[in-house]
């Protein structure tokens, strides 16, 4: 389909070659803001990539979790973590990119685990990874969410007397809120790992409105890179089982965090549009109770222009303050 620039979002599939955009590549922001200064007015793309794993993905990914389960064991005999053997891992966990349905798809899949940890370690690393690349960051960045996702729940080791599978108790409960912090604190201190790192560990449990912990912290007060890594923290553990509650929906984890002001609205956003949320044909439901289907893209993500059932009166979302999707169907 060809597409204005201006309703072109991240995450679709480039089908002819622009200027140095080769066809076949998947649309970053970095892409967009090129697109832009070149003045192309409009350009041929197919919709963001929807698929599970291939059988050799999931394979590769399986190895990459009992491998680092291995690391995680380790760490419970008190071995201390070993910095390169994370920047190896991450390195190897990130050489191939997955579009983020199929890493959605996999990991909500999973059964409840004894130690969701290990899951959540990857699954929250490839959410932060795939995000803040469309975002257009630089590799160093997305390398470091990763380098975060591993250390960010290292201190679970130290505590492995403690069962995942129960409820806690008041005082394990006031401990666990202390967890970014040792986290942090079993980081090397010989710079190997830059120091942002142990910004996005000690603070990936904290939200925007203060609300978070350890420290509960606004948003003014937090690194630049952690409001992504929190959306991706808090995704993942939403959309995976726990032992207190069942696992939401992708979709109604992205409702649950974009209903407060808790959370980075642009990751929310990447988050929405790489999982093909507000896709051309999809049917929602509006807050005015009206029931239809996205007919066109607009420059907003989330204000799609839709078309009512089975009336065929058309709510350009743009223009109606008021209005807004509130549930797909």
């Amino acid at each position: 389909m060809r597409l204005a620039i201006s309703n072109v979002h991240v995450g679709m599939t480039l089908l002819t070659s622009v200027s140095s955009l080769e066809a076949g590549i998947r649309l970053t922001n970095e892409h967009l803001r090129l697109l832009r200064f070149l003045k192309v007015d409009a350009i041929e793309v197919a919709p963001v990539e929807r698929r599970p794993f291939t059988h050799e993905e999931e394979h590769d990914l399986c190895e990459k979790i009992l491998q680092y389960e291995r690391h995680y064991n380790q760490w419970e005999e008190r071995i201390s973590p070993n910095p390169y053997e994370a920047l190896e891992f991450i390195h190897q966990l990130f050489r191939q990119d997955y579009p983020l349905s199929a890493i959605v798809k996999f990991f909500t899949n999973q059964p409840l685990r004894k130690n969701h940890v290990i899951h959540h370690a990857i699954y929250r690393a490839l959410v932060a990874k795939t995000l803040s690349k469309y975002r257009g960051d630089e590799h160093r960045l997305q390398f470091d969410y990763g380098i975060a996702s591993y250390f960010a729940d290292a201190s679970y080791a130290k505590i492995r007397k403690w069962s995942h599978m129960r409820y806690f108790t008041k005082m394990e409960r006031e401990l666990l809120y202390q967890h970014p912090l040792v986290s942090m604190a079993m980081l090397p201190e010989d710079r190997t790992l830059r120091q942002r790192v142990g910004k996005l560990v000690a603070e990936h449990h904290e939200r925007l409105d203060g609300s978070g912990f350890p420290n509960r912290l606004e948003e003014r007060a937090l690194h630049p890179a952690s409001p992504l890594f929190i959306v991706a923290d808090r995704f993942c553990q939403l959309t995976a089982p726990r032992t207190f509650r069942a696992a939401l929906t992708p979709e109604e984890a992205y409702f649950y965090m974009w209903q407060n002001e808790a959370y980075d609205g642009e990751a929310l956003t990447l988050l929405a549009t790489l999982l093909g949320f507000y896709e051309v044909g999809r049917t929602v439901l509006l807050s005015s109770g009206v029931r239809g289907k996205i007919h066109h893209y607009t420059p907003s993500v989330e204000q799609p222009i839709v078309v009512s059932e089975p009336t065929q009166e058309t709510y350009d979302l743009t223009r109606l303050d008021e209005v807004r999707i509130i549930a797909f169907q």
